[in-house]
């Protein structure tokens, strides 16, 4: 034993007597028995059950070692969370494959040749001359010509249905793709592909004969369905309510004009007439004093002939405007969501690996860019970046 143990002395428990060795058992002076000591001149029982581990311990450490290891491979077996479906704002909202370019001429891997593409009738205003020109002006072997479908009205679907099929290289749309065009793209063995570009309003206009403020989505579903059939009944003027539709297709069960109606009343009222796009409707209800027609507010604002109706939510008669104060898109209303009817216009194209899907990305990199966002806003739509 080392020197300092030996100088070192135990304190009797019974009798108080301080002078015992350290290394006796017994007191010297009543012969009571001392407790053992560790080697540093602690309680050596007590330092044995301080380092012990009870038996009650190791079932709990087991369990909590079973929990976690299933907790990680049921972590491990979840899907990726799906990409949020609310407009993208930033560089760091969009896929990896994207990157964020300054100018139009900035955007690389733009291909050389002539590009059909066709789609929605509310996204004309992006292929007005003075907005393609820029385009052009900064690739100018990149030509593209907007093909119109045979024999039917150009829309969003039939935009999409010619893409699919390979008739244009790629589609503006003003909707999203719907599962039935996946499943018939995929059964051919690749996919279609739908970028966000920007967002739009969908505006109602009147004759200005009808001589009303304002018209919430209820009423208009009602005109639509041939319930409300005069101007009077809304407290317009005494003139018959004639609605101008532009689908093509005219399909009560899937037309937005009557989403949210019970399927057994969703049909349209006789008295609608259908009409190609967007310039025959107004035309149309500029020449019937009656008439009431929609359209993408881009094209619907700033037009002489017909007056944008301010639209309420529900039956509300909270009405918002469809143009501001200075006659241009009411742009604060779709940013602060307070319109009624917004929607995004996307760019499409087929993701077949054919130089197509090269052309459809690079115009929809084109559109994002900084400078293309700008020409988004010169078209009356608003920028989602």
């Amino acid at each position: 034993m080392n020197q300092i143990s030996s100088n070192r002395r135990i304190v009797c428990p019974q009798c108080g007597y301080d002078d015992n060795p350290f290394t006796a058992n017994h007191c010297l002076n009543c012969n009571s028995r001392l407790r053992s000591q560790s080697a540093d001149g602690g309680d050596r029982d007590s330092l044995s059950r301080r380092n012990s581990i009870p038996w009650s311990v190791i079932p709990l450490a087991g369990l909590l070692l079973v929990t976690l290891g299933l907790f990680v491979l049921w972590r491990n077996s979840q899907p990726p969370t799906p990409p949020s479906s609310q407009p993208l704002t930033s560089q760091a909202d969009f896929p990896r494959e994207w990157q964020l370019y300054n100018s139009l001429r900035d955007v690389p891997d733009v291909p050389e040749g002539v590009f059909l593409y066709g789609g929605a009738m509310a996204s004309a205003a992006l292929r007005a001359k003075n907005i393609q020109s820029e385009i052009t002006r900064a690739h100018p072997k990149f030509r593209l010509l907007y093909t119109d479908p045979l024999n039917v009205p150009p829309d969003s679907g039939k935009g999409i249905e010619m893409t699919a099929n390979g008739e244009i290289s790629f589609s503006e749309s003003f909707r999203p793709i719907q599962q039935s065009e996946y499943n018939i793209v995929r059964s051919r063995g690749y996919t279609l592909k739908q970028v966000p570009v920007a967002l739009g309003g969908i505006a109602f206009y009147s004759h200005p004969g009808v001589k009303l403020s304002g018209i919430s989505l209820g009423q208009i579903q009602e005109i639509y369905s041939g319930k409300i059939t005069n101007w009077r009944q809304l407290g317009g003027s005494n003139l018959p309510i004639v609605p101008v539709s532009q689908d093509p297709d005219a399909k009560a069960s899937t037309s937005f004009l009557l989403q949210g109606m019970p399927s057994s009343q969703r049909r349209f009222g006789k008295n609608v007439q259908i009409v190609r796009d967007t310039t025959s409707a107004i035309r149309k209800v500029a020449a019937i004093p009656g008439g009431i027609g929609y359209g993408a507010q881009a094209l619907v604002v700033g037009q002489q002939t017909v007056e944008p109706l301010s639209l309420a939510k529900g039956r509300s008669r909270n009405y918002v405007p469809a143009a501001a104060p200075d006659g241009t898109v009411n742009q604060q209303a779709l940013l602060d969501g307070s319109y009624p009817l917004i929607r995004r216009i996307f760019v499409v194209y087929r993701e077949d690996g054919s130089l197509d899907e090269v052309a459809g990305r690079a115009y929809a990199n084109l559109l994002l860019s900084t400078e293309g966002q700008k020409l988004v806003d010169r078209a009356g739509y608003v920028p989602i970046r």
